[in-house]
């Protein structure tokens, strides 16, 4: 039976912000202010905690709709695509069971209050998310105002004066009365430049959720990180299916198997980190570029170590680069350190590169395939019994993998679609 209480809500959406901020570090600092003062604007507004936590997570992942845009290359790109990253980022979020109250205030965050008060009606049930997204419109707004290279307290005056100039036309007048009262507490402006992390990271809500659903909502992970290259579109999906395959057959308990699929639908969330130009290049990468390769997994094993209960998931994740002979990267460890479930999402890593189609090459045969894991095996990079069990159950392996892969691809050449309409 699946454990009830594995993980939680705030630590999924938390390590999901981290890992849009992999796409443009320079947005970090922007998301975290932005959920900061959205926050504080909220409880000045007297909203009850459920609502604050709504907030503070949608303004989080305000741009998550960016993940299947060009990488953006500073703020002012994203903010000039505003509006169809809101409505994207709300498709996505609200795939998934739990999220889609956030999805509902995302979708409106970027969006002008005066906007809203002609498209919604105030008896309309979305006027709420609509209100709760005007507060990180405003929020949003104040941060991209603060200057890095000036005290803040010097800046407080001119940063208000941007918020009642836009007061009942761009942002709600309720916000922007709650965002006044904040201007003579310095501790919240010298937080804001310095530390708007905390809040985020430690607020006290949980929503604690099964290790199944676990499994369901890490997939949207794996859809950002993925749906930013048609080159990788399915691969995530691949290397979950055929890892939960290998497993099974390798006696793993029913728990362990949906931990590995959750590791496969994760192991590549540090590739945020990696520019699509590399992402996409059909060649042989230059030294230079593999080098910013060879720090992905790194950067997963980072984030998912942040999120609670994933102590073993980082770990299979995290090393899926790793080699038995120690030649692997980033970390170099040999077969004495490396546990059954790192091994098998080393094979299902490989195997599932080398057998999906990419659009400049076709998959590998079965016999082409195993030729490939066969010498891998022989040179003391991956295990021989999971590469045994593969090929002893090659076509059952396949056709999970396959399966998975089709379905992803579908829905990326679906949301591609959509965002051409945009």
């Amino acid at each position: 039976m699946s454990v009830s209480n594995f993980t939680n809500i705030r630590s999924l959406l938390t390590a999901l912000a981290r890992a849009m901020n992999l796409i443009n570090p320079d947005v970090e600092h922007h998301h975290e202010q932005t959920a900061y003062f959205a926050y504080h604007i909220a409880d000045q507004m007297q909203l009850d905690e459920e609502d604050k936590h709504t907030v503070i997570y949608a303004a989080s992942l305000h741009d998550v709709g960016g993940a299947l845009f060009d990488e953006p290359l500073s703020i002012k790109e994203i903010e000039s695509n505003a509006k169809e990253y809101a409505k994207t980022g709300a498709d996505m979020l609200r795939d998934l069971p739990d999220f889609q109250s956030i999805a509902s205030v995302v979708e409106y965050c970027q969006t002008d209050w005066n906007e809203i008060c002609k498209e919604i009606p105030r008896d309309d049930q979305n006027f709420k998310a609509a209100r709760l997204a005007s507060i990180i419109h405003l929020a949003d707004v104040m941060s991209l105002c603060m200057k890095r290279n000036g005290n803040i307290l010097n800046q407080v005056d001119d940063i208000c004066h941007v918020a009642e100039a836009g007061s009942g036309r761009a942002f709600m007048p309720d916000a922007v009365n709650a965002f006044l009262k904040l201007k003579s507490r310095e501790v919240i402006w010298l937080d804001a430049m310095e530390n708007p992390s905390f809040l985020i990271y430690f607020t006290g809500d949980m929503h604690w959720v099964s290790l199944e659903k676990t499994a369901s909502l890490t997939k949207l992970m794996s859809r950002i990180i993925d749906f930013r290259s048609s080159f990788t579109a399915m691969h995530s999906a691949g290397v979950a299916a055929s890892a939960v395959e290998l497993a099974k057959l390798s006696g793993m308990s029913e728990d362990d198997c949906l931990k590995m699929k959750i590791a496969g639908y994760l192991h590549d969330v540090g590739k945020l980190v990696v520019p699509r130009r590399i992402l996409e290049k059909p060649g042989k990468l230059t030294a230079e570029e593999f080098n910013v390769v060879k720090e992905h997994p790194y950067h997963t094993r980072l984030i998912l170590m942040n999120i609670d209960g994933f102590d073993e998931i980082a770990n299979w994740a995290g090393f899926h680069h790793e080699k038995l002979n120690g030649n692997g990267y980033p970390f170099h460890f040999d077969g004495s350190f490396l546990d059954t479930g790192s091994r098998i999402m080393a094979v299902a890593d490989i195997f599932s590169a080398i057998t999906e189609v990419r659009p400049y090459r076709k998959g590998m045969t079965k016999d082409q395939a195993i030729k490939i894991l066969r010498e891998d095996v022989e040179n003391g990079a991956i295990c021989g019994k999971i590469v045994d069990l593969l090929v002893d159950h090659y076509e059952q392996i396949d056709a999970a993998r396959e399966q998975e892969s089709r379905e992803e691809g579908q829905r990326y050449f679906q949301s591609l679609k959509k965002s051409e309409l945009l």
